[in-house]
């Protein structure tokens, strides 16, 4: 090799991206871990079918992060109000009773004729990434100002409203306000006006608590009133071990699967929770069974890829020259964040249970795939920038 090609392949060394590859393997891994927690936590006879259909899903995943690398995360920007205009025809396609499929009280899913089902709220998650980073970063200089972060909020606040009288979903609906709320605290410095609506929303939320404490519904009413089954989980978490039979037994079976993990578990697939006593073991309360198979030590070794996976998206955030394609990748941080936190929350009761799944690990195909085509538009992003940087110099 001669000097010049050395010193040409040491300058391009330069602006290629260390992080990208950092990211891929985080999700490789977190993939995987998903992967082998969705068959272990599948019943015998169910395994097979359970691995196969999350193989597809991540193959499906791949393909699209592939797509979304290469795709100018530019391009984005100019379908924001496409993206926004999806998030409200599908969310409206809920409430077609032929399409919209209802579990749990709640209508979170959605089947077309000759399509797979999935979940409306995870798109939409996904949808209003986008919309968030075009709006902050078409109104950069004016984002410390009470009306442009106020129209932000109405805009976004009206989608999830939509969802939640839709679907019934309030969780979803709270994590999409959630995304909106931290982006403009991050992106702005107007944090009188992010103060005043935390300290509001938390005397919403104990004023509820309270209410439910002081009406609380009988076993007849839980069991006759559809429209009680929030009351149910809110009573389920304040008062567990008294209702530990009805509708606290989710979540009860839950701590028993997280205590009896001890630091080393049980041992991959001999957990003895998920086989009756914890509904939905491969979608909300996954982590429970994580910690009873793998223990403490499992646990753990999954929150630190999560916080390696979040701070090569932080790394992105911190070195891009872009304000549209920074939005995009606090937006997707923060979406990851607020899952995480929610569902491990939920499992170990410190929070009512609410249906969010965990990234990467949950059961479900529209998670899965919304989940990976986000990390694919981060890894675009950096990849995108550092190219221009290097035909940049180049040019120099």
């Amino acid at each position: 090799m001669s000097d010049t090609t050395a010193v040409n392949n040491t300058e391009k060394g330069k602006y290629t991206s260390g992080v990208v590859y950092k990211i891929i393997i985080a999700m490789t891994f977190l993939i995987a871990f998903g992967l082998i927690m969705v068959a272990s936590t599948s019943k015998v006879q169910e395994v097979s079918e359970n691995f196969r259909e999350h193989v597809i899903y991540i193959g499906i995943g791949i393909a699209l992060v592939f797509f979304c690398v290469y795709v100018p995360y530019g391009w984005y920007k100019k379908l924001a109000w496409v993206a926004y205009g999806i998030s409200v025809i599908l969310t409206a396609c809920l409430m077609n009773k032929s399409w919209g499929i209802e579990v749990n009280g709640a209508t979170r899913w959605l089947k077309f004729p000759g399509l797979p089902q999935f979940q409306v709220a995870d798109v939409v998650k996904t949808c209003m990434i986008i919309f968030i980073a075009a709006y902050i970063s078409s109104k950069w200089r004016e984002m410390d100002k009470f009306k442009t972060i106020i129209i932000l909020w109405l805009v976004v606040g009206a989608e999830a409203v939509f969802l939640y009288k839709v679907s019934n979903n309030l969780s979803s609906a709270l994590v999409v306000l959630g995304i909106c709320y931290l982006c403009t605290f991050i992106t702005s410095k107007n944090w009188k006006l992010h103060l005043v609506v935390l300290i509001l929303f938390l005397l919403v939320a104990a004023g509820l608590i309270g209410y439910v404490v002081t009406h609380l519904p009988t076993q007849d009413e839980l069991k006759n009133d559809d429209n009680n089954f929030r009351f149910g989980r809110i009573i389920g978490w304040l008062y567990t071990d008294r209702y530990e039979l009805d509708e606290g037994y989710q979540v009860k079976q839950s701590l028993y699967a997280i205590g009896s993990g001890s630091l080393l578990g049980k041992g991959l697939g001999s957990g003895t929770q998920k086989l009756e006593n914890i509904p939905e073991a491969q979608n909300d309360m996954i982590f429970a069974i994580v910690c009873e198979e793998l223990g403490l030590v499992g646990a753990i070794l999954l929150f630190l890829m999560y916080g390696y996976l979040i701070y090569q998206l932080y790394v992105i955030v911190k070195e891009s020259t872009n304000v549209f394609g920074s939005v995009l990748v606090i937006g997707t941080m923060v979406h990851f964040i607020c899952q995480i936190i929610i569902n491990v929350c939920v499992a170990t009761n410190l929070f009512p249970n609410t249906g969010v799944s965990l990234p990467f690990i949950s059961s479900g195909g529209s998670a899965l795939i919304t989940t990976m085509i986000e990390c694919g538009i981060c890894i675009g992003v950096r990849s995108q920038q550092k190219k221009r940087m290097y035909q940049k110099h180049l040019a120099e």
